[in-house]
């Protein structure tokens, strides 16, 4: 399911919210315009909307998968 907040993101954080919707993760916006992803039983991850470092949405996504592996 593609978001409306998405419409104006870079293809990085297109891919990002991609694959966390794959695996399971529920992706909000806040009021600060930054992401929030979600999933029960783990722990929230955050991350900026308009990210200023090309490696930033490869972060992220290592994050999503950390949290997947501290929760099992």
């Amino acid at each position: 399911m593609r978001n409306r907040f998405l419409r104006g993101c870079g293809e990085d954080v297109k891919r990002l919210v991609s694959f966390a919707e794959a695996a399971g993760w529920v992706v909000a916006q806040t009021r600060n315009l930054h992401l929030m992803f979600s999933k029960e039983g783990r722990r929230a991850v955050f991350f900026s909307g308009t990210p200023g470092d090309r490696r930033a949405w490869l972060n992220a996504r290592s994050q999503l998968i950390q949290a997947d592996k501290l929760a099992s």
